[in-house]
């Protein structure tokens, strides 16, 4: 989907260098942001957030309109770009009428086991939307929006390709921690959300807290929550810290999601573009992977074959 043709886009090729003196930038700052720097290198501000929260909407424009940015990154990739032209009351309108139809459409072009997880994400974000009456990425849009508005500001799309960080999850799982995991996701009940549990979220004990039980439950999903968020992690600290190298005298904010906040934290400053190179790389599909395809596809062929056979035969 083809943006706005006045907003610049710029997706990361993704360490921060020296700039020339200049003052330090008074910052009143929500809870959920971090000021990573504020020197004479630049001022980054990260600030977390929950996906379907109105709060989290309003603390970017609260950020923005104190720092005056003139880079911003979100935790996007060019595959979930449509995002910030997502239409806020048609997306609510088909998350209540989402059926197998979209989920096919959706997930078209993807391979097995990726696409049942992409799959479960979107029937995800569909039930919460519904559930919460919000739809996901309201930040993202806010910060886009409010991106425009600033002469010369840029959007940086920080987070990796999405194909990639499922498929690298699920390939990290042997045939037993597979089943495990999608045993999990389909018998699950998750409880309703609401709006003032939707805002522990931004504690992040609370984040961690939730990541343990599911772990204690699944420990397979301590390979999966590696990919999805330690991995994803160290790739947006380095966008991060090319955002901060190309923009003159920095002035960024990073909008992410609280779950990311501590291991960007971490990673800030660190990365080399060695390390993410390897992170970047989809693994070949492990051998029953691609047994379990073939034996699905030559099971529907054989029913398609056996149907026809009684329709002309009888």
């Amino acid at each position: 989907m083809a943006l706005n043709k006045k907003a610049t886009l710029i997706t990361v090729a993704w360490p921060i260098l020296s700039r020339g003196a200049r003052r330090f930038v008074k910052l009143d700052l929500p809870a959920s942001a971090t000021v990573l720097q504020n020197n004479s290198n630049g001022t980054v501000v990260l600030l977390g957030t929950v996906h379907f929260s109105k709060q989290s909407v309003e603390d970017v424009s609260q950020i923005v309109k104190q720092l005056n940015p003139n880079g911003i990154l979100i935790e996007l990739c060019r595959q979930r770009v449509s995002l910030l032209e997502l239409d806020d009351e048609k997306f609510l309108e088909d998350a209540k009428n989402f059926d197998v139809k979209k989920i096919k459409h959706a997930v078209k072009g993807q391979g097995l086991v990726s696409g049942m997880l992409h799959a479960m994400l979107l029937k995800t974000y569909a039930d919460i939307a519904k559930e919460l009456g919000v739809a996901p990425g309201g930040e993202f849009r806010r910060a886009y929006q409010e991106m425009k508005k600033i002469p010369g500001c840029k959007l940086f799309l920080g987070d990796r390709p999405i194909q990639i960080t499922i498929a690298r999850a699920f390939q990290s799982l042997t045939v037993v921690e597979l089943g495990q995991v999608l045993y999990h996701l389909t018998r699950s009940n998750p409880k309703p959300l609401n709006k003032k549990q939707l805002e522990k979220y931004k504690n992040k004990d609370y984040v961690q807290a939730q990541f343990e039980e599911i772990t204690r439950e699944v420990p397979a999903f301590k390979k999966i929550f590696h990919v999805f968020v330690d991995e994803r992690d160290r790739c947006l600290a380095f966008s991060l810290q090319e955002c901060v190298r190309t923009v003159e005298e920095p002035r960024v904010l990073a909008v992410v999601g609280m779950g990311h906040v501590d291991g960007i934290v971490k990673y800030f400053g660190k990365m080399k573009q060695e390390d993410i190179v390897p992170l970047l790389v989809v693994p070949p599909r492990p051998f029953y992977i691609v047994l379990l395809a073939k034996g699905i596809k030559y099971t529907f062929y054989f029913l398609i074959f056996s149907f026809v056979y009684r329709l002309v035969f009888g």
